[in-house]
């Protein structure tokens, strides 16, 4: 049961909502119980011959009334006791959503969406219907069942213990495959991650499998995802589905003991025939007890597997937080420096980035280049900490890093991605994600400086204009110049833009840089590209390679030096002509 501890804060704040929800289960179980007894009193004037009339709808009326009482107190204990269940549903996934969204990246390099997935639905599911029909099971469990038996026991103890016998057998079979449960449960939420993962992979890449013609081979992967899945369930029914035969069997069982020795008490009077019958119908109300007992170990065993599933993710710390003591004043020069900086991923043994020394001051338009794999996505991925960095080696501001707030820092570095990220919204709406209260200008200032007006006002609906999932309706090129939009309205201090032209073509680069230098002003700008042509427009350019810090100077300083950077920069001009040249001859 510790897993179920998590909950406890939820069912503190519904106290007043689950005391009146099982005090009107517990009436619901009462009204049950009296009913026998007035069937009871019913049979034995019918036997003795003394029943009227009047008696009799005095005592139709009783049953009625009783029943319109059960009718009256269900609908309050479903109302809140499963009210109650689904805030706890509501309040257990937002947690988790809001914990999702604190932990770092290094957390999501490892982590499997479509797992997450599943916790925030099967999982919480499972603990929905422990804490709403696993409750009433437990209640009725007890109280119906112990209530019941004291009726029986009134009746008569002899016929009772007789009835009873079989039932110890039942808690002994529940018990011995509880922990068999609680194991296969685990292994169907695993296949159920598994399947929920294939499923929003083959959906994400739809265009990808089209483009390859790879419907049918996705389609068999999914099957057979699906099929693993079936067995998986079907592995844990055969145990779970085992308990509702076996405690009707029991409980049928008792029925024919008490057939047998309650219908000898009743022959030879030691019970009344009234009797015989009420405590037939309390055996009979002992049989929702008896199963119930099954389908709550079944829900609180789904329950507590999928708590574990939770709680390892609420128990997973973020690798990057605010230190106990951060600065309170706000990031506003944009100056960087760097002192022998040294980065390796999780994981990895060998570093990414490798004693690197930066100076950076306010206002300079810098440029961090090299080829693929020197560290330049890794380098701007430490400004705004997406990943921690050692203590001393990285300043912004004249202050060490870790001294600013995240919620500060992130808030005064904007980042633009290599991979760029559109959400199936209007442009506007994408556009002004980090800024949702921009005015029109602003947001058409944004789009002007990033090179993408023109084309946002030939759309249909120009800034109203829906975009598909992802971005879909929109090239590689106009997808990076949105997000260079949606930065450029959050007039941060610092800007860092992650190779984002690698999909427009050289032209409209210079175009789009241009256009930053008279939007930008005093805004410190890190510009990571491969495309060296672009980086005339530096003030200073930093050279990578294999992570370490290899020559540093403006363009002309650089190939003056006839190093790394000029030996690039020679490759992709002899690259340019070549490609050129095939294109002439084509035409």
């Amino acid at each position: 049961m510790n897993p179920y501890r998590i909950l406890l804060p939820y069912f503190r704040r519904n106290l007043g909502i689950l005391a009146l929800g099982i005090s009107s289960l517990l009436l619901v179980d009462f009204l049950q119980l009296f009913i026998p007894r007035v069937i009871k009193l019913a049979v034995d004037e019918l036997t003795s011959y003394q029943a009227t009339s009047t008696q009799l709808l005095k005592y139709g009326g009783m049953v009625l009334a009783l029943a319109l009482g059960i009718v009256a107190f269900r609908f309050v204990w479903r109302r809140c006791l499963f009210g109650h269940s689904r805030q706890v549903e509501e309040a257990l996934r937002n947690r988790l959503f809001a914990h999702l969204q604190t932990l770092s990246y290094s957390y999501f390099d490892q982590a499997n969406t479509g797992d997450l997935m599943a916790h925030a639905t099967n999982d919480v599911q499972a603990v929905q219907l422990a804490t709403g029909m696993g409750l009433v099971a437990l209640t009725d469990t007890i109280v119906l069942g112990t209530a019941a038996i004291g009726f029986m026991l009134y009746i008569n103890p002899t016929l009772t213990l007789i009835a009873i016998l079989p039932m110890p057998f039942i808690a002994l079979f529940a018990r011995s495959i509880s922990k068999i449960f609680y194991e296969r449960f685990q292994r169907v939420q695993a296949s159920f991650s598994q399947l929920t993962e294939r499923a929003r992979e083959n959906l994400a890449g739809i265009r990808a499998i089209k483009a390859y013609t790879q419907e049918t081979a996705e389609t068999n992967r999914f099957d057979q995802t699906g099929r693993e899945y079936i067995a998986e369930n079907l592995r844990m029914v055969k145990i779970g589905g085992l308990f509702s035969p076996m405690s009707l069997l029991l409980t049928n069982l008792s029925m024919a003991l008490v057939l047998v020795f309650g219908g000898k008490l009743t022959i030879l009077n030691t019970i009344s025939i009234g009797d015989f019958v009420a405590f037939n119908s309390y055996l009979l109300l002992l049989t929702w007890p008896m199963m119930a007992l099954g389908w709550m170990i079944n829900l609180f065993q789904r329950g507590s597997a999928s708590l574990g599933r939770i709680q390892a993710i609420l128990n997973t710390a973020p690798e990057v937080a605010d230190m106990p003591e951060v600065i309170g004043k706000h990031l506003t020069q944009g100056t960087i420096e760097s002192r022998g900086l040294t980065f390796s991923y999780p994981g990895s043994n060998f570093p990414a980035l490798e004693d690197l020394d930066l100076n950076i001051k306010p206002g300079q338009l810098v440029g961090i280049v090299g080829r693929t794999g020197s560290g330049k996505t890794t380098l701007c991925r430490l400004f705004p900490r997406l990943y921690d960095v050692p203590p001393g080696q990285l300043y912004l501001d004249e202050e060490e890093i870790h001294r600013w707030s995240l919620e500060e820092l992130r808030r005064a570095i904007a980042v633009v991605p290599q991979d760029p990220f559109i959400f199936a919204d209007t442009v506007r709406a994408n556009i002004c994600f980090g800024n949702p209260h921009a005015g029109d200008d602003e947001i058409a200032k944004a789009a002007e400086a990033a090179y993408f007006l023109d084309e946002i006002l030939a759309m249909p609906q120009q800034f109203e204009t829906l975009l598909g999932e992802r971005g879909v309706t929109l090239s590689g090129g106009q997808k990076q110049r949105l997000t260079l939009a949606r930065a450029l309205l959050l007039s941060t201090p610092l800007l860092v833009l992650d190779d984002c032209f690698s999909s427009v073509d050289l032209v409209t680069e210079l175009a789009i840089l241009t256009n930053l230098r008279r939007y930008l002003k005093d805004r410190t700008t890190l510009i990571a590209s491969h495309r060296l042509e672009a980086m005339r427009a530096a003030d200073v350019i930093y050279v990578l390679d294999g992570g370490r810090l290899r020559e540093q100077g403006s363009h002309d300083q650089l190939l003056a030096q006839k190093g790394l950077y000029a030996a690039l920069y020679r490759r992709q001009k002899l690259e340019a002509e070549l490609y050129e040249e095939a294109g002439s001859g084509k035409q």
